[in-house]
């Protein structure tokens, strides 16, 4: 009798159960959230350290990054969000878009040798057992008026708008922003033209944008796009029609994905205040959140549009400031996202800031703990049961990783499940084997995940089942793995009873099989 079998004798009895266990489940450690990190590889930020100009160079970024991940993962970090777009340049084989100047010191420079790093970062994130999303800016082109000296760079000049921010006092400098302009129909189709590239090329697990739209503050009125928004036609005013632009770049990218590739998921990561001051948030009868919502009226995005239209798959807001800020306290914040995602029907997984640390002085475990009450509170105002967070940055992991790995992310946990995407049984795993410490099995599809457990032999098996995590408990949950094969850690081959069930990219695991 396999265990799904045992578990339906169970499941009426413990069905009452279900209301009071949740809230419980997430306090602990839940069996499913998303648990990600940004790399930033803008200005090598978090990677990589120094451009390569050779083949040695090369290596020491794959070393680099390998080991970054291996501190992610050690961590309990299950997704790694790769910038692999800064100035509309590429870290990976791009078709319409040159190298990022980051990688080899000069743009549109090749790789000294023949390597992806975004392929690189898709393999050994995936040999983790982690997910890979790759993190793009829509817009931005450059922080500096002077233009670039490439191809393409003449090919684009008609579509970019340049905005120089001037300082509030004399010690500041003048600040320069130039984007992709979100009201040319071919600005906004070259964004997705890449998008596409990438999702349909790549096998990545999901495909995110930050908060980089339109530059901030960029006047109203005459000037800059002002006549284009009359030639338009548009009955609405130049604010609104500038965040209808946006909102037709998500739209058109999550249409986009849901044609190519519909497991791909698809976030994005505004700033940590929304709902236009009342304005937007009253539209869908929310409460106004607490803080100023300077993206409204200032970015022009408006993030619960998006919600509400159902063009996103899941949003990260940068909730980058303590319990203990003035204006804008993180929980009461992360509760705001919590009721507006369960009310326009999306997951949120809040971005945290790990920056405070290197600043922290004595006080590294007063910033940890803030940390870990950040995390507590993501896990209590998720949305369809669905929690997770985002760290903010890689980079900043290090000592914080081991805090986790030894307390909020002490079980390992499986990426969020989307039931409302269509997905089919693949069956159960055949032929499972173990030599050594090496388990095999026969893939029952293509395409797939699986998750792998460790009962010890004392369990009962009906015990070993959890109705709040939907299966085996996560207690026993040892890894995930991309391959029909798994290394299984010392001291688990024996006393132990060794489980795999398929893991779809939608996140929906299917029966278990045991090793008999």
């Amino acid at each position: 009798m396999t265990l799904i079998r045992m578990a339906r004798r169970v499941l009426t009895f413990l069905l009452s159960l279900l209301m009071l266990l949740p809230a419980l489940a997430r306090a602990e450690s839940p069996k499913r959230e998303f648990r990600g990190a940004w790399v930033a590889t803008i200005y090598g930020l978090d990677w990589p350290s120094a451009p390569a100009t050779t083949a040695a160079d090369v290596r020491k970024q794959q070393t680099e990054l390998s080991a970054l991940l291996d501190r992610m993962a050690s961590s309990g970090v299950n997704a790694v969000m790769f910038q692999v777009r800064t100035f509309a340049d590429a870290l990976y084989k791009s078709k319409y878009e040159p190298w990022a100047s980051v990688l080899t010191g000069r743009r549109g420079q090749a790789p000294a040798v023949d390597w992806d790093p975004l392929q690189f970062c898709i393999d050994e994130a995936h040999a983790r057992g982690m997910e890979c999303h790759a993190w793009v800016n829509p817009f931005r082109y450059s922080s500096s008026t002077r233009p670039y000296s490439d191809p393409f760079d003449a090919k684009v000049r008609p579509l970019l708008i340049s905005f120089t921010e001037q300082p509030k006092s004399g010690k500041e400098k003048p600040k320069t922003t130039v984007i992709l302009d979100p009201g040319n129909p071919l600005a906004r189709r070259h964004v997705v033209q890449v998008c596409r590239d990438i999702v349909s090329r790549y096998d990545i697990d999901g495909l995110v944008f930050d908060d980089y739209f339109y530059p901030d503050r960029l006047p109203l009125g005459s000037g800059y796009d002002f006549d284009e928004w009359k030639k338009s036609g548009s009955p609405l005013s130049q604010a609104d029609w500038r965040r209808h632009n946006v909102n037709t770049v998500i739209a058109s990218v999550y249409d986009m994905i849901q044609e190519v590739k519909p497991h791909v998921v698809f976030g994005v990561s505004p700033a940590g205040v929304a709902g236009g001051n009342g304005e937007s948030s009253a539209r869908y009868s929310l409460p106004r959140s607490p803080g100023n919502d300077w993206m409204y009226g200032r970015l022009f995005c408006d993030p619960l549009e998006w919600m509400h239209a159902g063009k996103v798959d899941y949003i990260s807001p940068q909730i980058y400031w303590n319990n203990d800020h003035k204006t804008n306290p993180y929980t009461p914040i992360a509760r705001w996202w919590g009721l507006a995602a369960d009310r326009l029907g999306c997951r949120v997984y809040p971005s945290i800031s790990l920056s405070s640390f290197a600043n922290a002085g004595g006080n590294t475990q007063q910033a940890w703990q803030e940390r870990d009450r950040q995390i507590s509170a993501n896990r209590e105002v998720a949305s369809f049961d669905a929690p997770g967070s985002i760290l903010y940055a890689a980079r900043n992991i290090n000592e914080f990783g081991r805090h986790l790995a030894g307390g909020l992310f002490s079980r390992k946990a499986l990426p969020p499940a989307f039931p409302d995407k269509q997905t089919t049984d693949p069956g159960a795993v055949t032929r499972l084997t173990l030599k050594g410490n090496t388990l095999s099995w026969d893939a029952p599809a293509e395409g797939l995940r699986y998750s792998v457990y460790a009962v010890p032999d004392e369990v009962d098996l009906i015990d070993a089942i959890s109705v709040s995590d939907g299966g085996l408990s996560a207690d026993y949950l040892v890894g995930i793995t991309y391959r029909p094969s798994f290394t299984l850690p010392a001291g688990l081959t024996r006393h132990h009873r060794i489980a795999v069930a398929p893991l779809d990219r939608y996140g929906h695991e299917w029966e278990v099989e045991f090793l008999k």
